[in-house]
């Protein structure tokens, strides 16, 4: 049986920082983590202040130009997140707020609040009013979906995250919100005695919206990433929607790259100082997985995550991006010490899909539309223009617009109904 997809980030035994998980705020997820102003970074054989780990406890770090000696760790036994995921995320519960890093709190510009937002309900008659936390770990969104929606369900792997979640609930007084170990690696919904392990049949799509903040990031096995999708597409009502957030594997070369550029320590590492990636980081790297702060971490091109989406029996309705402020991305205290040139970058980001649950394709139904072929962007930017894009639209000649015999060989093909759009 696979593991679960459970972690984002684990702690290196042996480093002089303790590595904090990458972790938005739940046991199915990664987070960015802070630096410690103590320990050293090793930039291209130079060692800087500020940490070659992401996060140690406390303290307003040290400016990157400011050198600082590596300082003697004690090793420290560390479960791995890929072959031990309860026992990994139990552990991370002893410094959970100091480790794990919340995306909804980090989120530059508001868009998961502004999600949630947009589709919040409080009808009593209604499933849209009840909404399904998958992955919740200690519960940074529960105090925003309990604002919002009438229910809300909350499940986690790990019994002691559940705790903590708990003792939030109850300190911040969320009546409406209820929280409950589940694995979403297991089939859920099945017959089952107590029903309690695998959620009961009645709370059969019962969800009018749910979340899943980077849960589908552990490498391997891509049909465990089905079946945690499937799990969410089946607690949903016909018509819900699914708020998921995903690590981007775009985002993820750029940072790359610009800490090249700039000479500076990032986070994800390919290679050793100036030496090419081994055969195992380039056979990783085309799978989309990265090694972010030492731990392999699965990241997901925009229209590859759409093809799993489509395959979990979703529709992607919008795409968006959450941003994370440079000093968050490289675990830095402050912006100041952020190097100049990165702070009028673009900023770094996770991919934000709002996946909806509609009805299935019909048989005999139509082939979809040339623009619904085409990426969203380009798709909204037609539409606007009320105008297929230039390499597609007929040439025009002196006796009026014909098309190529390559436009009407496109046109003309018969696409089988069950293609998404990518």
């Amino acid at each position: 049986q696979p593991p679960p997809a459970t972690a984002r980030r684990r702690t290196a035994p042996a480093m002089a920082a303790v590595h904090r998980p990458h972790s938005t705020t739940n046991s199915m997820s990664f987070s960015r983590g802070k630096r410690s102003p103590t320990t050293a970074t090793v930039v291209h054989g130079a060692t800087h202040g500020a940490g070659c780990g992401f996060g140690s406890v406390g303290g307003v770090g040290r400016p990157s130009s400011t050198p600082a000696v590596r300082r003697a760790s004690t090793p420290r036994t560390t479960r791995s997140m890929e072959k031990q995921p309860l026992q990994y995320w139990n552990q991370q519960a002893r410094n959970y707020d100091d480790n794990i890093f919340s995306t909804i709190d980090e989120d530059a510009t508001g868009v998961i609040l502004d999600v949630i937002r947009c589709h919040s309900s409080h009808d009593d008659c209604s499933s849209s009013s009840r909404c399904v936390d998958l992955g919740c770990g200690v519960g940074k969104y529960l105090p925003a979906l309990s604002k919002h929606f009438r229910q809300v369900m909350a499940y986690d792997l790990s019994p002691k995250l559940v705790a903590l979640a708990l003792k939030e609930v109850k300190r911040k007084n969320l009546e409406n919100v209820s929280v409950t170990v589940r694995d979403l690696a297991q089939v859920w919904y099945r017959s089952d005695p107590s029903g309690a392990c695998f959620g009961r049949l009645d709370e059969l799509e019962s969800f009018g919206f749910g979340v899943m903040a980077n849960v589908l990031i552990a490498p391997g096995d891509v049909q465990l990433h089905q079946l945690m999708l499937s799990n969410a597409q089946r607690s949903l009502c016909p018509g819900g929607r699914l708020l998921c957030i995903v690590p981007s594997l775009e985002s993820a070369l750029y940072v790359h790259q610009r800490c090249e550029e700039e000479r500076s320590e990032g986070p994800y590492s390919l290679g050793s100082g100036d030496s090419r990636p081994s055969r195992a980081e380039a056979a990783d790297l085309i799978k989309g997985v990265l090694r972010r702060s030492g731990v392999r971490t699965k990241h997901f091109l925009e229209p590859e995550f759409r093809l799993l989406a489509s395959k979990g029996g979703f529709q992607v309705e919008s795409v968006q991006r959450v941003t994370y402020h440079w000093r968050s991305e490289l675990g830095l205290a402050s912006d100041t010490q952020v190097p100049q040139s990165l702070r009028e970058s673009p900023l770094p980001w996770d991919w934000l899909f709002l996946l909806h649950k509609g009805p299935l394709p019909r048989e005999g139904a139509s082939a979809p539309t040339v623009a619904a072929l085409l990426p969203a962007a380009l798709r909204e930017r037609s539409e606007s223009e009320g105008r297929l894009p230039t390499l597609l639209r007929p040439k025009k000649e002196e006796n009026g617009a014909r098309m190529t015999d390559s436009q009407k060989a496109f046109l003309s093909t018969n696409r089988p109904s069950s293609v998404s759009p990518l």
